[in-house]
């Protein structure tokens, strides 16, 4: 019997999680209330593992780290994911605002598992630096991130495309930060050297900020392991998270939402 019961909670969670529909248009297929249908999906998570209790035997011990925002009857919350790149998300917290407490958990409850990264991958936020450094957590700086910086420093905009020298500044700055062979960053940082750096003496700022985010920008150059060089796995991860509560239209407690998550995470398909 018990066994059938949750047979019915994990084909309602399945359900719930793989159909992008709303639940009102599920209650419509099923015949079954979207509330009685939301209620077995939190009976179902209740039942299953969270990320923290999974096999990390399988690990690459890469680990992004990153948060996303919503809301919870209005109130806004930030959701912190730790995300390995060999198995997926190993765990998360939810809180008011991203802050250095709750990575500072996360990493620690990782450690008491026995989850030590070989390389963290996020950006510079400044809630995560101090962390990684306390630790002497080799920090690979998001490359999606670094440019959009750099465009803000360049136009003072999140989007606006740099222009005349700026463009030119912007181009030999990614051109370095994007090498993907470590061979031929000695050659590229020369060429920097003896060909830019002349001619932008009066950008001492945005210069002063390169060499502060180079050694961090092609950490990942260093390794024999595939060590990603962008936080993209997280990010696709938390467009998913917005677009399901969005198709649920927000939840209504924190409790709420913390299953809705491990189920999300539990049934995810990372590969």
């Amino acid at each position: 019997m018990a066994k059938n019961i949750t047979k019915k909670l994990r084909k309602s969670a399945e359900q719930w999680i793989l159909d992008r529909s709303t639940l009102r248009r599920i209650e419509e297929r099923t015949d079954v209330s979207f509330s009685s249908k939301w209620r077995q999906v939190q009976k179902y998570a209740d039942l299953i593992c969270s990320p923290l209790e999974r096999d990390f035997s399988k690990a690459s011990k890469v680990l992004l780290l990153d948060a996303t925002f919503t809301k919870i009857k209005g109130r806004d919350v930030t959701i912190h994911i730790a995300y390995d790149t060999g198995i997926g998300v190993v765990d998360y917290w939810i809180d008011e605002t991203e802050n250095k407490t709750a990575y500072n958990y996360i990493l620690r409850r990782l450690e008491e598992k026995g989850y030590v990264p070989i390389c963290v991958v996020s950006d510079r936020h400044w809630s995560l630096l101090p962390k990684t450094k306390e630790r002497n957590l080799p920090h690979q700086y998001c490359l999606f991130h670094l440019l959009q910086e750099l465009r803000i420093k360049l136009t003072r905009s999140n989007t606006a495309k740099p222009q005349g020298k700026n463009a030119v500044l912007y181009s030999r700055i990614k051109w370095i930060i994007k090498t993907k062979d470590i061979n031929k960053l000695p050659e590229k940082i020369n060429f920097f050297r003896n060909k830019t750096l002349p001619v932008f003496q009066n950008k001492q700022s945005i210069l002063k900020w390169f060499w502060e985010i180079l050694p961090h920008a092609v950490l990942h150059l260093s390794y024999k392991e595939n060590v990603a060089n962008t936080t993209g796995l997280l990010e696709n991860l938390n467009g998913q998270i917005k677009q399901r509560i969005k198709t649920f239209r927000g939840v209504k407690s924190e409790n709420s939402l913390y299953k809705l998550l491990k189920i999300l995470f539990y049934f995810r398909k990372y590969k």
